[in-house]
């Protein structure tokens, strides 16, 4: 009877351990879990039981190669990462189930909390398993890149360090040296791992940011020299002007009005081109939005262009601009590639209340390519493209917006939504 009220609750244990664990990788390494995966897992906490009886060790590698397996499939990659995820991860747990169940034995001064034969020693575990549920749920509602998950990672690693060198100081509860020194020096390799994780993550987002800025420079770039071979273009028009009025004069002085009409549609072909609409008021989003529809009339692309901007508020233009720009340059990518009744490139802005909606609508030739939900750059050099949207989500979460695009028909939609202020002028 015992031993099946053991092998049960361990098999409990595990399953949770487990689950907790894939939710874990997936929270960290952007995968989603689905049911065939938490299927597996349960299959695996089966065989995990089973193992356990025979090696505690064994079972715990076992949960390593599992957890590491399935977020590695999930991923189709990032092998080493999974793998040292799900180490830590088996480490933690490790430790504060041992904390526990020594916790427990200096209260009520038995052994049996730490002898796994009993089932004194499931009380340990089952209280690391409720207060692991808790913590899932907390982590859950945190934002993707909340701080708050990384310092409760640090403050558990080295209050378990901590607890370990307790126990191994107390004289309440005898204690093998051997075991006790093991989670020492295991709650020192996960201490070091959750350092080598922050320092790592802080330099992918400073790669990352880099990216940014050097995608952001390559689009200033592209507008400043379409820009400038309009201006060039119109200053070529002014110094030949004295030719070109001569020939006009000539066309009406023979009664070739027609020939003349026809010269002066070719002059204003430059200005037209540099001529600046007010779209918003502000003169660098203005020159922004006129140099991409310039860009998609030259490419025979249809636009349409409805505005309804808000002044004085607390979105920068830097922030509007990265969003306007990667969306359009996004647009004028995928339009030229869409069949002839698809070449169509519309931007709306709208202001309901204190949101500002973005939308930007264009047709395209082959579907987006997705991956985990992300939509992926079609180009070659993934290096330093793909980062549109990316860029576009930064922008936005300095305004609590968010960004949802969705595809049907040869069409694709790119909708943003920030949060304003209104800001008072003198």
């Amino acid at each position: 009877m015992t031993e099946g009220f053991l092998i049960i609750s361990d098999f409990l244990t595990n399953e949770l351990r487990l689950i907790l664990g894939l939710c874990f990788l997936a929270k960290l390494t952007d995968f989603s879990v689905e049911k065939k995966r938490l299927l597996f897992s349960a299959a695996g906490g089966f065989f995990v039981t089973v193992l356990q009886r025979v090696s505690g060790i064994g079972s715990m590698g076992a949960e390593v190669l599992l957890l590491a397996g399935t977020a590695w499939y999930s991923l189709r990659g990032k092998r080493n990462l999974c793998l040292f995820l799900a180490f830590s991860y088996e480490i933690g747990v490790g430790l504060w189930d041992f904390l526990l169940q020594g916790a427990f034995g200096i209260l009520f001064r038995s052994g049996d909390f730490l002898n796994p034969a009993v089932p004194q020693h499931l009380a340990g575990i089952w209280l690391a398993r409720l207060v692991m549920l808790g913590i899932a749920a907390a982590w859950a509602k945190q934002k993707e890149k909340s701080p708050v998950s990384m310092r409760l990672a640090s403050s558990l690693a080295l209050f378990g360090l901590l607890g370990a060198v307790t126990l191994s100081e107390q004289r309440i509860l005898p204690l093998n040296e051997d075991q006790t020194g093991a989670w020492i020096i295991l709650s020192m390799v996960l201490m070091f791992s959750v350092l080598f994780y922050r320092l790592s993550r802080q330099r992918e987002m400073e790669l990352e940011i880099a990216r940014l800025k050097q995608d952001q420079a390559e689009i200033v770039e592209r507008d400043y020299q379409a820009l400038r071979r309009t201006y060039e273009e119109n200053a070529k028009l002014y110094h030949d002007l004295h030719n070109h009025i001569e020939t006009i004069y000539q066309c009406l002085v023979q009664g070739d009005t027609r020939e003349a009409v026809r010269y002066c549609e070719d002059l204003r072909t430059p200005a037209r081109e540099i001529s600046q609409t007010v779209w918003t008021g502000d003169k660098a989003l203005d020159c922004l939005i006129s140099s991409k529809m310039t860009m998609a009339k030259q490419e025979q692309i249809k636009t349409k262009v409805n505005i309804e901007y808000p002044h004085n508020t607390n979105i920068r233009s830097v922030d509007l601009a990265a969003i306007l720009g990667n969306l359009l340059d996004n647009g004028l990518e995928a339009a030229k590639t869409a069949p002839k009744h698809l070449r169509i490139l519309n931007l709306t802005i709208r202001r309901i209340h204190a949101m500002l909606i973005i939308k930007v609508e264009n047709g395209y030739g082959s579907a987006p390519i997705q991956k985990d939900g992300s939509l992926l750059t079609s180009k070659e050099d993934k290096a330093f493209h793909g980062w549109g949207l990316k860029s576009v989500q930064t922008a936005a979460d300095r305004y609590d917006g968010i960004v949802q695009t969705d595809y049907k028909d040869g069409m694709f939609r790119a909708v943003v939504t920030l949060s304003f202020q209104p800001v008072k002028t003198e």
